[in-house]
């Protein structure tokens, strides 16, 4: 006798592991498909590898097998990306989409766990009610959220209190406490957990920056630094970004998908599975999907709920591979970071190799609606956030400055000398939403399944570079007062286009017209089918967007389970 499907999953990364475990939890019988493993804790035991992990990209896409094409515009002709084309297909994991496998980007994420503020959600009118409307650019098409922050506010405390997030509250209930961020968006109560440890670096940035009039604060990090729900504490170990945790002191929804799928019997992970098709009734609501299984071989499979809870990118080549593109919005207004690098080296010893990049402090003075009035004509600012640890010696060979070799004795001499005293500020400037920045199927470049490949189509925009340098100069300014040695920028116009922060491919909205989803994630076009996740984002302020997936998969799974 078949067992009936209530719903079916597809990507069990932070949008879908919540969603598939809290549907499970609820009584619903669920087939979750995943293209990557289905892994376990014991898979990363030994996972101190930086040639498994970094160079080899061992659990993240490769261009060879999952290939996607950029082009700056239409007028030119796309190409793999370039800035993650070698010999083996391979790119840094930061300018490729994330991990796959249960967890999927959860497994190589930072930890970076920022609530959006309440500013955040209407940008729009934020800007043209200070700047007036002539102020943005003529491209863009940003609008405000259909959702605000007092209705997100129940889930940010649900992902920080159930799933366990660390860090110093600013603002409980209107009520502002010393040492946390006196900037945020009220809370209810504080962080369950109290700030991963300080890298050696943060109480110089620290003291330099409150010199300087501004108000650091521990980045909030999605780290347990105490035993917490049955995940260990964190070991200072410094293989975070790029890397699972060895310990599961990091937050990984794989934990969780493999606890729902024990413990209530409703859960079904099907890994190794490429969706390539949803597939619809004659009336247009969803019916299930076609994917192909490990062995090669044609799978239907159908449920009255089909959730898409891929990265954005991967969510948006399924609706369109599928036909579902009745409004031409989906993957519009792709929106990307710009991470503004800069890079020095302190005449004190850092030990830049040990701990979290999140052991360090931000500061929000500047931030979004915070930015000062300014000739340049920015219109949204941006943390200046630190990176204390974690540098590996492979990807910080990647990252030298110009000047130094890449072999040889000089390049000895320099890494020897230098390399544990390096420090690292950075920002993250949101493009601004629009029709000609998009994703769309390559007509040429198909996987290895006969699929078209994804393609972007984006380029840095002046308003873009603008924003970077403005924060640059503001860096440049801290590190003269915290006395660095040597100093090096990225370009404002970087060589990349892919950000592990990319989102807005299936905007959320009430009009049919102009939104690809509605605030829950139904796909206007069809009934039924849910696409869930960054994708649904109208505008990407200038914090980290997992904690807000993470709230989005919540809100759609108790609107799926009735409880909204």
């Amino acid at each position: 006798m078949k067992t009936k499907i209530d719903v079916i999953v597809v990507g069990l990364g932070a949008a879908g592991g919540v969603i598939a475990t809290e549907l499970a939890r609820g009584g619903r019988k669920v087939v979750a498909l995943e293209k990557g493993a289905f892994y376990r804790q014991s898979d990363f035991l030994t996972k101190f590898d930086e040639i498994r992990y970094y160079c080899r990209s061992a659990i993240v896409p490769h261009m060879k097998t999952d290939p996607i094409t950029w082009r700056p515009n239409e007028r030119t002709k796309a190409e793999i990306l370039p800035w993650a084309s070698n010999t083996l297909g391979l790119g840094n994991p930061f300018q490729i989409p994330p991990s796959m496998g249960t967890g999927g980007g959860t497994l190589n994420w930072g930890g970076a766990a920022f609530r959006f503020r309440e500013a955040d959600f209407k940008m729009k009118s934020t800007i043209m009610e200070r700047f007036s409307s002539d102020a943005l650019p003529a491209y863009t098409s940003l609008e405000d959220w259909p959702i605000d922050y007092s209705m997100m506010e129940p889930y940010y405390d649900r992902v920080e209190w159930e799933m366990g997030v660390s860090g110093k509250a600013g603002n409980v209930g209107n009520k502002k406490l010393e040492g946390g961020n006196p900037f945020e968006s009220p809370r209810m109560r504080e962080y369950p957990m109290p700030p991963i440890q300080r890298g050696a670096v943060d109480e110089i940035f620290c003291t330099t920056v409150k010199r300087m009039g501004y108000h650091p604060f521990p980045t909030p990090t999605a780290i347990a630094t105490t035993e917490y729900k049955g995940r260990n504490a964190c070991t200072n170990c410094g293989f975070c970004h790029g890397f699972p945790c060895h310990v599961g002191a990091k937050l990984s929804t794989h934990d969780m998908i493999k606890a729902a799928v024990e413990e209530t019997g409703n859960l079904e992970v099907r890994p190794f599975a490429r969706v390539f098709r949803i597939n619809k009734h004659t009336d247009g609501s969803v019916k299930g999907v076609s994917y192909y299984d490990a062995d090669g071989k044609v799978i239907d499979l159908e449920a009255g709920v089909v959730i898409l809870a891929c990265y954005a990118l991967e969510n948006a080549r399924l609706l369109l591979t599928s036909g579902i593109n009745g409004n031409g919005h989906v993957g519009k207004h792709l929106i990307l970071h710009n991470y503004g690098w800069f890079n020095g080296v302190l005449p004190e010893i850092t030990n830049s190799f040990m701990g979290s990049l999140q052991g360090g402090s931000i500061i929000d003075d500047y931030t979004s609606e915070l930015i000062p009035d300014n000739d340049e004509g920015v219109l949204w600012g941006s943390p200046i956030n630190t990176w204390t640890g974690d540098f590996q010696p492979i990807e910080t060979i990647h990252g030298l400055p110009p000047h130094v070799p890449k072999w040889g004795k000089g390049f000895k001499d320099w890494m020897s000398q230098n390399f544990r005293r390096l420090f690292r500020m950075y920002s993250q400037h949101s493009t601004l939403p629009s029709m000609q920045h998009y994703v769309d199927l390559d007509p040429v470049v198909r996987d290895s399944f006969g699929q078209p490949a994804l393609r972007i189509t984006h380029e840095w925009t002046d308003y873009d570079a603008k924003s970077v340098e403005y924060f640059m100069r503001i860096k440049r300014e801290i590190a003269k007062e915290m006395g660095m040695e040597e100093t090096w920028e990225d370009s404002p116009t970087p060589n990349y286009h892919v950000t592990v922060h990319d989102v807005g491919t299936h905007r959320m909205g009430l009009d049919p017209k102009t939104s690809v989803t509605d605030p829950f994630g139904q796909v206007h076009e069809c009934k039924g089918l849910y696409a869930v996740g960054g994708g649904q984002f109208i505008s990407q302020p200038s914090y980290n967007p997992t904690e807000m997936i993470f709230a989005l998969a919540y809100l759609t799974s108790d609107h799926l389970l009735d409880r909204v």
